[in-house]
């Protein structure tokens, strides 16, 4: 048996983006020095705007033939995607043409992203309520950035709104998907006579959703929405995979996927 671990995340062409794989990929060396260890964007687009800038990044099925040709014979590949989506289940179906002896692994398993059930949703939301020391919950609201999705997997988005405000009535949660979703936010708020909130991104790095769509300085940004309605705007430039408390959860996934792999 000779095993390694693939680290799947979405990716970015923004460098400050990827400090939160490199976060969880320094955890993965220092956990599993002996296993061989690689690292996939899981996001089409984001390879082929790297290709017209000169950079090549082989796809998650490309990595996996190289590691076979390594002499692998077991793999983890480790999503580090927030919910079950599109380019997750695009991972569960490769392990599916392992599974079929269409892809020459002895063993394949997938660990699982940072929202996959309820307990996942309950626990992740006390965390993120827990992690803004500078916050008063009474006076200042928390606006939570997620992206969104067209899959059936958004469903952990509507499960984590549905919790966290439930937990925080000054908490509140969009998609930048949506861009009505921060101007009805931004009224909330200013109806409720807050004066001050938070962004934090749902998002596993801080890309252009988070520097641009969120914090930018264009008219249009979460920031300047906010701001517009006279409430002072706190933005968090940092993935959720930065922070070691969520750092911790995708690492415990793989944990378990690695037991699996053993089993």
């Amino acid at each position: 048996m000779k095993k390694a671990i693939l680290l799947a995340a979405h990716g970015s062409n923004n460098r400050a983006a990827n400090s939160a794989l490199g976060n969880i990929l320094r955890l993965t060396k220092a956990e599993y020095p002996d296993l061989l260890i690689r690292t996939a964007f899981t996001s089409n687009h984001i390879r082929k705007m790297m290709m017209k800038q000169g950079q090549y990044l082989p796809s998650v099925g490309e990595t996996l033939k190289s590691m076979h040709e390594e002499g692998i014979t077991h793999v983890v590949i480790q999503s580090l995607h927030v919910i079950p989506g599109i380019e997750f289940h695009h991972i569960t179906r490769i392990l599916n043409t392992i599974e079929k002896g269409e892809t020459p692994f002895k063993k394949a398993v997938f660990g699982q992203p940072l929202l996959s059930d309820d307990k996942d949703v309950d626990e992740v939301s006390d965390l993120i309520l827990s992690l803004l020391q500078d916050r008063d919950p009474e006076k200042d609201a928390l606006i939570l950035v997620a992206h969104g999705s067209k899959h059936s997997g958004n469903i952990f988005y509507h499960k984590f709104k549905l919790v966290l405000e439930g937990k925080d009535k000054h908490a509140f949660l969009g998609a930048v998907s949506s861009p009505t979703d921060i101007v009805e936010i931004s009224e909330k708020i200013k109806k409720a006579g807050l004066k001050r909130a938070f962004l934090l991104p749902l998002l596993f790095g801080a890309g252009n959703h988070v520097q641009k769509d969120m914090a930018g300085e264009s008219d249009d940004s979460w920031k300047n929405i906010v701001s517009a309605n006279g409430i002072e705007s706190v933005p968090e430039i940092k993935g959720i995979g930065e922070f070691g408390i969520f750092a911790d959860r995708w690492m415990e996934n793989l944990r378990v996927a690695i037991k699996e792999l053993d089993d």
